[in-house]
């Protein structure tokens, strides 16, 4: 799994996410992101204090992802970020993308961003 609640290292529950290429995700809510030794670590704020109990670890390419959701990239750009810098195939890069992009909506970090017509 990508992301994993330090508070008891248990893998999120995943529910299934349809994903579109052009879908573009950015993150929400209140949290602080830090990279500690290598290691991306992020922690969510509620009511002005750090969920010291929803503090979550990411993997070396959870944090690829995650550093590329900005509302502006979407889910094909990801994926091939990832293939080019893992070198990886693009069925596991989009795999992996699906699984952790789901992994934070289920979190409540991330959300598409809805297209608006010019």
């Amino acid at each position: 799994m990508f992301v994993q609640p330090a508070s008891d290292g248990s893998p999120s529950a995943l529910k299934s996410s349809k994903v579109l290429s052009n879908t573009r995700y950015a993150k929400r809510g209140e949290f602080v992101t830090r990279n500690i030794a290598g290691e991306t670590i992020i922690v969510p704020v509620r009511g002005r204090v750090g969920d010291l109990d929803s503090i979550y670890n990411l993997s070396e390419v959870a944090s690829a992802i995650w550093n590329r959701i900005d509302g502006q990239t979407n889910f094909q750009q990801i994926v091939e970020s990832v293939c080019a810098e893992f070198d990886v195939p693009p069925e596991t890069a989009e795999s992996d993308a699906l699984q952790f992009i789901a992994e934070l909506q289920n979190a409540a970090l991330i959300e598409p961003m809805l297209e608006t017509k010019a």
